[in-house]
Formats: structure tokens, sequence, C-alpha cells
């Protein structure tokens, strides 16, 4: 069985993070792990002046908050963790952050923000699922 060092946690704003945060805690002090706290924005098409910058300031002022309150959960439970905030395509972001990371796990959630556009386009975990290099647990 494959030893379980680094794990990668994929959060988004939806209130279901918290019980993936919760999960991948319990993984990581079962394991002794690492996670990488993993929040990706959308990349903020190109917008003239002073939009782009206000969509970004958007973009960013909900990341920070977003992993602020994970962040706080990661701290008082004690686990070796670090926090990534990246820009781009959720799924794409998440595979290659743990491919770069050696990732020996992601964990997420089964839905996020976006259900509507999941429906139409593929959810990001089931994108994940499908590309991912290493081992994943979505949690439902």
């Amino acid at each position: 069985m494959k030893v379980i060092k680094r794990i990668l946690l994929a959060v988004d704003e939806s209130s279901h993070s918290d019980l993936v945060v919760e999960r991948a805690i319990a993984m990581a002090d079962s394991f002794e792990a690492k996670i990488f706290l993993v929040y990706v924005h959308p990349k903020v098409l190109e917008l003239g002046q002073p939009y782009y910058q206000e969509v970004l300031n958007k973009y960013i002022e909900n990341a920070e908050h977003t992993v602020a309150h994970h962040k706080t959960h990661l701290e008082k439970s004690g686990v070796d963790f670090e926090v990534l905030i990246l820009e781009g395509d959720p799924a794409e972001m998440i595979n290659e952050t743990a491919r770069v990371m050696k990732s020996d796990l992601i964990v997420m959630g089964s839905r996020g923000l976006s259900n509507i556009l999941g429906l139409t386009l593929g959810s990001v975990s089931t994108k994940v699922l499908h590309s991912a290099k290493c081992m994943v647990l979505i949690v439902p």
C-alpha cells in the first residue's frame, strides 16, 4: 500500500468545503502527511482598465477570505500545511499542482459552486478524477 505523505486539498467558497477540509485533516493526521490547501480562482478575461483590476481584486478578495476560513481549521488541527492561491481552470490547475507538488492524494468535494455549469461542461471533480496521476478522494 502506498504511503500518503502529501495531500492536495482543493477548496472553494461552498459550505461543502468545510467537510472536505475535515476529511483531509483526518487523513493528514492518520498518515502524518502535509496538506497543500489549494484555491483556484478563474482567469480574468481581457477587460479594459479599470474593470480588469476590479474583477481581479474581487477574485483575490474572495480567495483570501475562503483560504483564511479554512486556514483557521488547519492551524487548530496542528497538521503541517501550505496555502496556494492559483488562477486558471480549476481542474487543470489542481492536477498540475498535484503533479508539481508530488501529491500522493487529492481531496476535494463532489460539488462546489458550479452545479449548473457542471451539468453542461462536466464538473471539476469529474475532470480531476479522469486526469489525475495520483489517488483522488471525492467527498460526497
